[in-house]
């Protein structure tokens, strides 16, 4: 289990922060999670095909949706959710489906997307356990779940702390232990997770939801060059 969070009300945090969220968010990656952010999309680019349907689940101000239409994915398949008003309403130009709705609850079927996304909003819940199972439901047979989040790992330099210590002040998130995450999605029996190679006080997850429970595992994508891939934002 992990540690108890206080709670929050994110949606009224995040539509606070929306006006100055590109500039915090873009400083972030800079500094810190920049790597764990590349691989994400990386693993995006690389399996997405034409007729993809994805989720970005804690979207934003949809920033990785607007560079992925830019590089010739559909609109049609893309769905952005967020429980923040403010954000939904930075993503306005960005011509998707957008829900508003919680990580802990989503609105979706089973099963219903082939790539499911959720970057540095994990930590922000007061459940990680019950926001994880819900990205693992919505992911069909086959289908991917790539995760970036805030990690309990050691910092590198003054900077690295600096950026911990800005997360923890402002209350937006807290620090996750990788192999909890990890452990809570396997659990289920139905995926095989790989974590991407990254630095800082970042980390970031590819899970792929199995054909059958208990079916032998498959090669999984190289993770060690994914890292190296720029990022959006950047």
């Amino acid at each position: 289990m992990f540690s108890a969070a206080p709670h929050r009300d994110v949606a009224s945090l995040y539509d606070r922060l929306a006006p100055d969220y590109n500039k915090l968010h873009r400083r972030w990656l800079r500094h810190a999670g920049g790597e764990a952010q590349a691989a994400l999309e990386a693993t995006v680019r690389a399996l997405a095909t034409p007729d993809t349907n994805l989720l970005d689940a804690g979207c934003g101000t949809g920033a990785f949706a607007r560079a992925l239409i830019a590089e010739g994915m559909s609109p049609a398949h893309i769905t952005l959710l967020d429980p923040s008003d403010a954000m939904l309403a930075q993503c306005a130009d960005v011509p998707v489906r957008q829900v508003k709705g919680r990580l802990e609850a989503l609105p979706f079927e089973h099963g219903e997307f082939d790539i499911v996304t959720c970057a540095w909003a994990l930590e922000t819940v007061p459940h990680p356990e019950v926001a994880l199972r819900e990205l693992c439901r919505v992911v069909r047979r086959g289908g991917v779940l790539c995760l970036a989040f805030c990690a309990e790992m050691p910092a590198r330099d003054l900077a690295d702390w600096l950026m911990r210590q800005a997360i923890i002040w402002r209350g937006t998130g807290q620090f996750l232990s990788r192999k909890q995450v990890m452990d809570t999605i396997r659990g289920s029996g139905e995926f095989e997770v790989r974590a991407v190679p990254s630095n800082g006080p970042a980390a970031a997850l590819l899970a792929r939801r199995l054909f059958k429970i208990g079916a032998t595992r498959g090669n999984f994508m190289d993770t060690n060059s994914l890292c190296r891939a720029p990022s959006v934002g950047q």
